[in-house]
C-alpha cells in the first residue's frame, strides 16, 4: 500500500466528501475512491431466494452485495481476476480498511448514450449498443460473469473500447457459471428496455449481436430459455393488463418477448 495515497483518502473521507464514490487526483491520473456500505437486502431478495428454491432455477437467487469490507473484497478480487483474463476493468491502485481505489475506465456508456440521443446521433446510438452486447459476450467467454451489466455499469473509452465497472455481487459463488452469465443477459436487455422504451430496435440489435458474438449453441442461452419458458404463463397472465402495469413491469415484458420470439423462432 502507497502510504501517501492511504494517506490522501484518509484526509480526504474524514473531511466529508457526501458520496459513497468521490474522485481525486494521483500522480497525474484521476482515480476514484469507493466507499463501503451495508448490505443491501431487501424484502424482494427473500422472495427471489424462495422462488429460486421452488422452481430451481438458480439465475432467481439473489446476488445482493455482502456490503462492509467483504463486498469491496469481492469487487477487488473481481478486478483482478478480469483484468488478467484480459477485460477493460479499472486497475486496482489501492485498498483500505473500508476502501478501495480504482482507475478511471472511461465515461459512463449510458451518459454518452443519451447525449447521442439528444443530438440525433442515430448511428452512434446503435453502435454503442452492439459495442455493449459484444463486450459483454467477450466478458462470458473468458469464463466470468458480470452481476449487474448495465449501461450504467459499462464505460467507454475515446477510442470505443467497452469497458465494465461496479463488482460488488458476486453470482458466481451463489450459481453455476452459466447460470449467471444468463442473468446477466436478463439484465442486460432489460437495461436497454428501460432506457431506451421508444427504441425496440435498439433492444433487438444488442439482443442479436450477444448472440452472433456468444454463438447461437453457447452454454448460457440454455438456462435462458428456460427461464423465458417459466416466465411464459407469467407473461400470458399480465399481457391484458398492459396499460395499467407500473413502467418496469411493462418493460420486464417487452424485454421478454423480444427474448422469446428469438429463442423460439425455430
Amino acid at each position: 500500500m502507497n502510504e501517501q495515497l492511504h494517506a490522501l483518502v484518509e484526509h480526504t473521507i474524514a473531511q466529508g466528501v457526501g458520496a459513497r464514490v468521490f474522485p481525486l487526483s494521483w500522480n497525474g491520473r484521476r482515480i476514484w475512491v469507493k466507499q463501503a456500505v451495508p448490505a443491501k437486502e431487501k424484502v424482494w431478495h427473500r422472495l427471489q431466494r424462495f422462488l429460486a428454491n421452488v422452481t430451481g432455477i438458480p439465475l432467481l437467487r439473489p446476488t445482493v452485495s455482502p456490503g462492509g469490507k467483504a463486498g469491496l473484497v469481492n469487487e477487488a478480487n473481481t478486478l483482478r481476476k478480469l483484468a488478467a483474463r484480459g477485460v477493460l476493468v479499472p486497475d486496482l491502485i489501492g485498498e483500505g480498511a473500508n476502501w478501495i481505489a480504482i482507475g478511471d475506465n472511461g465515461g459512463i456508456l449510458q451518459t454518452r448514450i443519451e447525449d447521442d440521443v439528444r443530438s440525433g446521433n442515430e448511428d452512434r446510438v446503435k453502435q454503442h449498443i452492439t459495442a455493449a452486447a459484444s463486450a459483454l459476450a467477450r466478458l462470458h467467454a473468458s469464463g466470468v460473469s458480470h452481476g449487474a451489466p448495465l449501461l450504467r455499469n459499462m464505460t467507454i473509452r475515446d477510442d470505443g473500447q467497452i469497458g465494465f465497472i461496479d463488482f460488488e455481487e458476486d453470482p458466481n459463488a451463489r450459481m453455476p457459471l452459466e447460470d449467471a452469465q444468463a442473468r446477466d443477459i436478463l439484465l442486460f436487455v432489460f437495461s436497454i428496455q428501460r432506457e431506451f422504451k421508444k427504441r425496440p430496435e435498439l433492444l433487438r440489435s444488442g439482443w442479436a449481436t450477444y448472440v452472433a458474438t456468444a454463438g447461437e449453441t453457447a452454454g448460457q442461452l440454455v438456462p435462458l430459455r428456460k427461464v423465458i419458458r417459466l416466465l411464459r404463463p407469467v407473461y400470458m397472465i399480465l399481457r391484458p393488463f398492459r396499460r395499467w402495469l407500473g413502467t418496469d413491469a411493462l418493460n420486464g415484458i417487452l424485454a421478454y418477448r423480444t427474448l422469446r420470439k428469438s429463442l423460439y423462432r425455430k
